[in-house]
């Protein structure tokens, strides 16, 4: 096991810490270099490049109220990384508060309305004709995407210690990089919240391996018909199938009409309806996509995960460094930056203007690749 008692105890008094803003850089140290020494002195469950099947129609496990089943990296390790190697998605649980949840929202509705000269509001179905546009035109809600990718609401997600840990248990690494992406709006009965198709976010031809890892937090109760995941399970092994079908470039590969009735899609979908602070995490050569908003209320998340530090490739590090200063979102798989596809929201200036400078732990600066895992860890 790599989550030792101690781990547990560091992680805990973080995560108390967290919510008094009191996190100590000795606490972070601390816990980091216990994982470092646990990943060397056990050896991991999690094999990266094994693929367990799936049998033909064995679905991920829900709750009794039909929740996707979610586990703790704190008292569930071992069923974390056994349905991780199983389905290729695993639901953490509890990755936030809700109080942290709460706040995220109310940090999203703060910057429409300041956007938006206090005209838009997202409670306010009225005000949806005012929702903030860029100077071509392309709204700042599009597709579901809210397209703010860089605001301290966005960091004191990613630096969630159980985020970490997760991370940890499927990288089997200490070093590990949050991602850069974005919040998720999905207005009831709205033109911007219909399903999004099923695809992939990895291009065979590119990288034809377990390369990257993709995440949704329900930041409420995301039941079918509010919108939430659906994965086709075990359809990463069928990765591959994608190839002679996807053009050379490009990571967003939509599935093709000539793989859409197969068996390996048509009949292992599954919708993940998620609980309020859970996380559901996939591997991207998962077919995946998400339902539409039928119900009468709203759909909030936000889209995070983690992948390996590349602290020695200093064009990845330069670029990460520059996607913080900017607060612009971009494309860039290696340095583990993911936008929505083109047209996107763009406006700099007035990204920068609504922006909330981020309070980052140490934990949070060595997670955005700002500090160093090899200088501070021993």
């Amino acid at each position: 096991m790599i989550i030792t008692p101690i781990i547990k105890q560091l992680a805990t008094k973080l995560q108390l810490n967290t919510k008094t803003n009191s996190s100590s850089d000795t606490d972070v140290i601390k816990l980091i270099s216990e994982v470092k020494e646990s990943l060397k002195t056990n050896s991991s469950s999690t094999n990266l490049k094994k693929l367990v099947s799936v049998r033909r129609a064995e679905k991920y496990p829900l709750d009794r109220d039909g929740y996707a089943i979610a586990f703790d990296p704190l008292a569930d390790e071992a069923s974390l990384v056994d349905t991780w190697s199983k389905f290729g998605v695993v639901v953490i649980k509890n990755v936030i508060s809700v109080h942290q949840c709460d706040a995220t929202i109310a940090r999203m509705n703060e910057v429409v309305k300041l956007m938006s000269n206090g005209v838009c509001e997202l409670n306010n179905a009225d005000s949806w004709n005012a929702i903030p546009v860029d100077d071509a035109g392309t709204p700042f809600i599009s597709r579901g995407f809210f397209e703010l990718y860089h605001d301290d609401i966005l960091a004191q997600i990613r630096q969630s210690v159980i985020h970490y840990l997760a991370q940890v248990l499927i990288w089997n690494r200490y070093d590990i990089w949050t991602s850069f992406d974005r919040l998720g709006v999905k207005l009831p009965h709205h033109a911007e919240s219909k399903a999004l198709s099923l695809h992939v976010d990895q291009n065979p031809l590119i990288h034809p391996d377990f390369r990257t890892v993709q995440g949704v937090l329900a930041l409420v109760d995301c039941p079918v018909e509010r919108g939430t995941f659906v994965a086709a399970i075990g359809s990463r092994n069928h990765f591959l199938d994608y190839k002679p079908h996807v053009p050379n470039k490009g990571e967003y590969v939509e599935l093709p009409e000539s793989l859409a009735g197969v068996s390996w899609i048509d009949k292992q979908l599954q919708a993940f309806p998620l609980r309020k602070g859970d996380l559901v995490l996939w591997d991207s050569r998962t077919t995946h996509a998400n339902t539409e908003n039928i119900s009468q209320d709203i759909r909030y998340v936000a889209y995070t995960a983690a992948g390996p530090a590349c602290e020695t490739d200093h064009t990845l590090v330069n670029a990460r460094h520059e996607a913080f200063r900017s607060g612009i979102g971009s494309n860039n798989r290696e340095a583990l930056m993911h936008a929505s596809k083109k047209p996107r929201y763009t406006n700099p200036k007035m990204l920068e203007e609504v922006r909330k400078p981020e309070q980052l732990s140490l934990l949070g600066k060595l997670m955005y690749g700002i500090e160093s895992y090899e200088k501070n860890i021993t």
